[in-house]
């Protein structure tokens, strides 16, 4: 493995007894034992006996705050058995009689085999959902090899709805439980939102949801502007129906991968039919941290120069994983020598609007995503030539393989978005890099002829035999990689031309550039795909370099691989941080606003 990545879990051997006959297992049964065992052995506070519930070394619990007002996980039976033990938020009625794709069912994974079911739950603050995976270790003695809890619903919830209705005329019956609060009238916001793109969105729409007074706020014009002000050629690069939002999906006569202008329009159409609340071009800046009460004030600065305060108990950095498109600009020497032009990515909108672009040599340095998409558009617009400079291996994956192999459960039928979601995030991280691995090999293999169409044009490519995986490079490296939306043939056929060079650029001439091994490349146009700076730049604008420091690397790794400081709390009262895919803003935008709730509600203390 290599060491830029944090360690692979070791998968344990996960076959069947021999006493064993798969013909004659009644898996709803032995689930159900098993939650039994559980729920009693917590009941009557039975540590030694919840530790014989799991396998003893090669077990996982994943936990979205069912057991704590947090995201974890844990590993090993004696770990997994202290976390829940200790914790006094309760864990009742649990019961596997999910249906469909969450039923109890004997399962094999390559040669894996195990029970796996969903299950529900009560605590003394929800409900919540849950998947079990159980291994057959003995005659008729099961133990967990995974579980996964998330807590989705709030008992408080039931006022909010009833009270939602009768404001709004609709007369409906008494409310179950405690009704929260309202907070609708205060001057200032219960939650202040940093952000208004499709993470800002999503907590939005749950915050409402949960009657929770917030307030979203945006340096943009309009909504959806953070799409509109990229590249005129980009598109989602996975598929729709994997990234639909929260309550509202997207129309079913879609194209699989909408454009730039779908999403962006989406977006706008999204917080209008959302009714959520937005105020845009305003730029947030904290002014202070009162201790005594507990609340942020910032300062709201609109476009017109106008400004105001406001006062909230939480806010939440919506601004994205990247820096507002703050890019890693590197220079090289005798650039002031070179007579063309020079831009990064982030100020390329189309390859139309280059002058003659139709007699422009154009080259790229780098080979990610955006350099692709960017290749890909010069070539489309007929560029004289187009380039692409290349350090290190990227891993190249064709969406046909992807969504086979990777997002199957999204696209089955049957299988809901919410029990998809569910069943996608019930391994724990380091599961999901060791199984992605083998996965990798699988779609490498699919995608064979591709593959060798590109290393023979001179692309250097990773297939996941090093221990690495698309997986790793996709959300824990965050670059180094290519979902391709149809870069890869021109590669093939020779109309993108690739450069491989280890040791990068070493200049310009005033032709052109010249590379490490000494390579002259002329060109007209170079642009620098290379990177943008990661969020902690925004935050430390916005909130300060002493407290960004306090939380450490915004969607790093903690020692369990969940993400540090996003969708859980930060180490820092009242600060929160919210970024990633369209799918990962969808699955956990409500366990973060529900734990927000939960701290306004006063069950966090409970």
């Amino acid at each position: 493995m290599s060491d830029e990545f944090p360690p692979l879990a070791p998968l344990p051997e996960l076959t069947l007894h021999p006493s064993t006959n798969p013909a004659t297992i009644d898996a709803p049964q032995i689930v159900n034992t098993w939650l039994k065992s559980l729920t009693t052995s917590l009941a009557k506070k039975q540590p030694i006996v919840t530790t014989l519930l799991f396998l003893p070394e090669h077990s996982w619990w994943r936990d979205l705050a069912t057991f704590t007002w947090n995201i974890t996980c844990h590993s090993g039976a004696e770990a997994i058995s202290k976390y829940i033990q200790h914790s006094s938020t309760g864990f009742t009625d649990a019961v596997a009689d999910l249906p469909g794709a969450l039923a109890p069912r004997l399962e094999d994974m390559g040669g894996m085999k195990f029970i796996q079911a969903g299950f529900r739950f009560k605590t003394g603050a929800g409900r919540g959902r849950g998947v079990v995976r159980l291994a057959n270790v003995g005659e008729e003695v099961w133990r967990a090899w995974t579980v996964y809890t998330v807590l989705e619903r709030l008992d408080g919830q039931d006022g909010v709805e009833s009270r939602r209705e009768r404001e709004s005329g609709v007369q409906t019956g008494p409310a179950n439980g405690t009704e929260p609060p309202s907070t609708e009238k205060n001057q200032d916001v219960q939650v202040i939102v940093i952000g208004a793109g499709h993470s800002g969105l999503a907590l939005a729409a749950h915050l409402q949801n949960l009657g929770l007074n917030y307030l979203v706020v945006d340096k943009t014009s309009r909504v959806g502007d953070s799409w509109r002000n990229r590249y005129e050629s980009i598109k989602l690069h996975t598929p729709a129906y994997t990234d639909h939002y929260a309550f509202l999906k997207f129309p079913t006569n879609w194209p699989r991968y909408p454009n730039q202008n779908q999403i962006a329009d989406w977006m706008e159409h999204y917080a209008a039919i959302m009714e959520l609340k937005i105020q845009l071009d305003t730029e947030a800046r904290k002014v202070g941290f009162d201790e005594a009460s507990g609340k942020y004030t910032f300062e709201l600065k609109g476009k017109d120069g106008s400004t105001r305060s406001i006062t909230a108990k939480h806010v939440v950095l919506a601004s994205g994983l990247f820096s507002e498109g703050i890019p890693v600009r590197p220079t090289f020497a005798d650039e002031a020598s070179f007579t063309g032009e020079i831009y990064h990515t982030t100020a390329h909108k189309s390859a139309r609007l280059i002058p003659d672009v139709q007699s422009k040599k154009v080259t790229i340095i780098g080979a990610g995503t955006s350099a692709h998409d960017i290749a890909q558009d010069f070539v489309n617009h007929g560029s004289k030539s187009v380039t692409l400079v290349q350090r290190g291996e990227i891993y190249v994956v064709s969406l046909a393989a992807l969504e086979d192999v990777s997002l199957k459960a999204w696209n089955t039928p049957g299988i809901s978005t919410e029990d998809a979601d569910l069943l996608g995030n019930s391994f724990a991280w380091p599961i999901v890099r060791t199984l992605s691995v083998g996965a990798s090999q699988m779609m490498g293999a699919i995608d064979k002829e591709l593959l060798d169409g590109l290393e023979k044009a001179g692309m250097a490519l990773k297939r996941g035999v090093r221990g690495d995986s698309i997986v790793d490079h996709m959300f824990v490296k965050g670059g180094h990689f290519y979902l391709d939306q149809g870069a890869c043939q021109m590669i093939i056929d020779g109309r993108i031309q690739v450069r491989r060079c280890e040791g990068g650029v070493q200049g310009y001439y005033p032709e052109g550039i010249i590379l490490a091994d000494g390579t002259k490349i002329d060109s007209d146009l170079v642009i620098l795909a290379t990177g943008i700076e990661r969020g902690g730049k925004v935050a430390e604008q916005i909130m300060g370099k002493d407290l960004v420091d306090k939380v450490g690397e915004l969607f790093g790794l903690d020692e369990a691989q969940e993400r540090i400081g996003c969708w859980r709390p930060t180490g820092v009262p009242g600060f929160w941080f919210t970024a990633g895919s369209f799918a990962f803003s969808r699955q956990y935008a409500p366990t973060l606003a529900l734990q927000l709730a939960a701290a306004e509600w006063g069950l966090n203390t409970k």
